[in-house]
């Protein structure tokens, strides 16, 4: 239940951004999206009396979390939903596990591709070329920037989190507290330096669209995230990618009338496919 829940709510965030930026520019979004959240499980850390993790090894990994985890791929995502739709940019943001077992194979010796791992990854892999390439060749570049900056948060979200499994001392809810409240730190200053961190409100939607974001996609997904890794293990984030792409196309087609093309379906199978194949593939174990 709570797996389905947070699928759900970080499929919303993509709509959310996507009202919020009649008002607000991608830099607000990210900034004041961190900004709630921070206040938000604050409070929750505060009431909770938890330890705060200690030396300066952790306090160096927690100002590169901060960055990865969320400054950079908030903005990234914000700036490029101004060229794509919230269920691309929800299918996009599903690649995550694919470009985490390329840097597995890469990077570590124990965590290596296996022939089903290799399908699996080929066909997420196919799925996010059918997104990009078809508006690729017909020349729609600002829509192909848009989903190659979703790419390159799915990327820091990945790195990131070889970063913050190093970060030890502290229960998993402080951690994620330090870690958006660092990213505060980077960003508020910086919306304010850019100007305009209170812009003219033309749709009140915008507004309401930015307080949940930063409430419930942010704060709340997070607690949640804790829950989950403590129930059932950190293997929970390959599973929740298959529900963040089905439910990020069923908000933007509920509440924005944004009907899926026939490209997009194929490239959520093969995703769906890819993901499948990498979860519960049960041949080819062999390894490269």
């Amino acid at each position: 239940m709570n797996l389905t829940l947070l699928g759900a709510i970080w499929g919303s965030a993509f709509i959310c951004i996507e009202l919020a930026l009649v008002d607000f520019s991608p830099l607000a979004i990210a900034a004041w999206r961190i900004a709630i959240g921070t206040a938000t499980l604050g409070l929750v850390v505060l009431t909770r009396r938890e330890a705060w993790p200690r030396g300066w090894p952790i306090v160096g990994l927690v100002v590169l979390a901060g960055l990865l985890y969320n400054a950079i791929p908030f903005t990234l995502i914000s700036w490029g939903q101004q060229y794509i739709s919230s269920g691309m940019a929800a299918i996009l943001l599903s690649c995550g596990p694919f470009i985490a077992l390329a840097l597995s194979h890469v990077m570590t010796r124990d965590d290596r591709f296996t022939v089903n791992r290799l399908i699996g990854t080929s066909l997420g892999f196919a799925g996010v070329v059918v997104l990009i390439g078809v508006e690729a060749l017909g020349g729609a570049t600002e829509s192909v920037a848009g989903q190659l900056a979703m790419v390159a948060a799915v990327t820091c979200y990945v790195v990131s989190s070889l970063v913050i499994r190093r970060i030890t001392g502290a229960s998993p809810i402080m951690i994620s507290f330090v870690v958006l409240a660092t990213s505060c730190v980077y960003m508020v200053p910086l919306l304010f330096a850019a100007g305009e961190p209170f812009p003219p409100i033309e749709q009140s939607t915008s507004v309401v669209a930015l307080l949940f974001l930063g409430l419930v996609p942010t704060a709340l997904a997070y607690t949640l995230r804790v829950r989950i890794v403590q129930e059932v293990g950190a293997n929970f984030l390959a599973q929740v990618s298959y529900l963040i792409p089905a439910f990020g196309l069923l908000w933007s087609w509920l509440f924005l009338g944004h009907v899926p093309g026939y490209t997009t379906w194929i490239a959520l199978l093969l995703i769906f496919a890819g993901l499948g194949v990498n979860r519960f593939g049960g041949f080819g174990q062999s390894r490269f």
